[in-house]
């Protein structure tokens, strides 16, 4: 239990090293696969705001990755100028 806590307290944190968009970016794509398979499954039509809510965590994953380029790059430690 304190696991998950910690975990928590990562995720809402800042510079903590767990992204909170590619942890809610991650739990809707399965959430999206989910709803996806239950629907083939079950005959039945997936509601319209599927693709939106896909579009939305494909665009969570993504942004992860763009905000990395302005982050600073360390300079490696004893390195001369």
């Amino acid at each position: 239990m304190k696991k998950i806590i910690q975990f928590i307290k990562q995720v809402v944190s800042s510079h903590s090293g767990i992204s909170s968009k590619r942890v809610c970016g991650v739990l809707g794509w399965f959430t999206t696969i989910g709803v996806l398979i239950y629907c083939s499954v079950y005959g039945k039509q997936a509601p319209e705001m599927v693709d939106t809510f896909m579009v939305c965590c494909m665009t969570l994953l993504g942004i992860d990755s763009i905000t990395g380029i302005w982050k600073s790059f360390d300079n490696k430690k004893g390195e001369t100028k």
